[in-house]
């Protein structure tokens, strides 16, 4: 009866190749360099001619002059695309007057504005807003958002100051992702658990992509692929209804209401990480998860990330033939179906939560909660010894047969080795990972029972 520690991968991304070796980090491209390619952007011009849904409710908040929540990013884009001499300028003047290259978020956006508006602006605007730029390089940034605004200004300025701006992307590649990032994604931690950081990631993976051929994706092969059923599934299952759109809302500690912003982030990185790589089986679960009307994003935040990145021609899979479990790397995450009110289940960075009926609730998994039936998972709550039975399950259709059982026993003792008892079969040993779960696969139609002590140091 097999026992499986770590959900196995849903799929190889697409084609992905080995970095480039060396990177001179020279940058030969003429702007666009950030996030636009020649390829995107004609399919952002040609959704402005068809009039498409994301180009009208992203310019009637820009004609309406709504308060956005970026605006130099939304001036840029609207100009850009528009090719409007006047958006353009009143984005660079914005960059220029207003914005603070201190703050990650607004360094962000001037380098976006230089970047994308450069034709518009005349040269002494140009110069004053690279010298901004340039100024900002000085630091060595360990934060996602924060490098990933430093990676966006170093591009926009790379010819006024190559120098400095290869310092920095050289540092970004080599340092702060080869070195300081990927070990710790290897070693099961999360450097993005914010959906903002995440963004940030991403963004970054698509600038270094367009402009020097390397795809970090290739140093975390695994990360990337688990990431889009991870975070599709780490999301509760009912949605959360506001006046603009509905939205989806991510798993959060603490208590109150939802941040939207971090649900617009999140939905922001995943079209990002969609238009990365259109081709892989798990991003076209991830597409179809998104081509949603009622999750739309039309909020002065949103509505610029939607008309950027979401592309509704791009045939997706439905994401109810995706398996709604996820477990790996000291988390785990599942749900008794893809429908608003299914029940749901998650665990991560020691916080245990049950969603049910519509409702959050904090769990304490060493308090001997009652099992936890996800249709064929169950989640049992383990303390000093445990036991549990199988056979909880069969698929209700008239004509089904009983499928595979998923048993997850947590609150155990994380990278531990317990023995495992299965009623019938010799005795064998399983370790726990660094969160304390266990998982158990066993074939359709067992019932047996299955007892869990902690192993015995062996005395020699």
């Amino acid at each position: 009866m097999a026992i499986v520690l770590v959900l196995s991968s849903v799929g190889l991304w697409g084609q992905i190749a080995p970095p480039a070796e060396p990177i001179d980090f020279r940058v030969y491209n003429e702007p666009p360099r950030l996030l636009l390619t020649g390829q995107r952007l004609r399919l952002l011009r040609r959704e402005r001619e068809r009039q498409s849904q994301r180009w009208e409710q992203f310019s009637a908040l820009m004609q309406g002059h709504a308060r956005m929540n970026e605006p130099g990013f939304a001036l840029a884009l609207d100009g850009i695309v528009a090719g409007s001499a006047p958006a353009c300028r009143e984005a660079g003047e914005w960059a220029l007057k207003t914005a603070d290259p201190t703050s990650p978020a607004e360094l962000r956006q001037m380098a976006l504005a230089a970047d994308w508006c450069a034709p518009q602006l005349d040269a002494a605007a140009r110069a004053a807003l690279s010298r901004r730029l340039l100024a900002a390089l000085a630091g060595r940034p360990r934060d996602a958002a924060a490098l990933r605004s430093a990676v966006f200004a170093a591009l926009a300025a790379f010819d006024a100051g190559p120098d400095a701006a290869q310092a920095l992307l050289r540092y970004a590649v080599e340092d702060w992702w080869r070195r300081q990032t990927v070990p710790r994604l290897r070693a099961g931690e999360d450097p993005f658990p914010d959906r903002a950081a995440l963004l940030a990631l991403i963004e970054i993976v698509h600038v270094v992509r367009d402009n020097f051929q390397v795809d970090l994706r290739a140093d975390a092969v695994e990360w990337f692929n688990e990431l889009p059923p991870r975070l599709m599934l780490a999301y509760y299952p009912a949605p959360w209804p506001a006046p603009e759109n509905d939205y989806r809302i991510p798993a959060y500690k603490g208590s109150g209401d939802p941040d939207l912003d971090q649900s617009v982030l999140s939905r922001a990185a995943e079209l990002a990480l969609v238009a990365a790589d259109p081709n892989a089986q798990p991003i076209s679960f991830l597409q179809g998860w998104l081509m949603q009307d009622r999750f739309l994003l039309r909020g002065p935040l949103g509505a610029p990330y939607e008309f950027l990145w979401a592309n509704p021609y791009l045939p997706g899979l439905s994401y109810s033939y995706m398996p709604d479990l996820y477990h790996g790397a000291g988390r785990l995450f599942a749900r008794s179906s893809w429908e608003d009110d299914a029940t749901w289940f998650g665990l991560w960075e020691g916080e245990v939560q049950l969603f049910l009926d519509g409702k959050r609730y904090a769990v304490e998994a060493r308090a001997g909660h009652p099992p936890v039936d996800l249709g064929p998972v169950r989640v049992f709550f383990g303390v000093a010894n445990v036991r549990f039975q199988t056979g909880w399950w069969k698929k209700p259709d008239e004509d089904s047969k009983a499928v595979e059982q998923v048993a997850f026993v947590v609150g155990l003792e994380p990278a531990t080795l317990y023995d495992v008892e299965v009623d019938g079969e010799e005795l064998d040993e399983a370790r726990t990972d660094s969160s304390g779960i266990l998982e158990f696969r066993f074939a359709p139609g067992i019932q047996t029972g299955v007892r869990l002590h902690k192993a015995r140091p062996v005395l020699r």
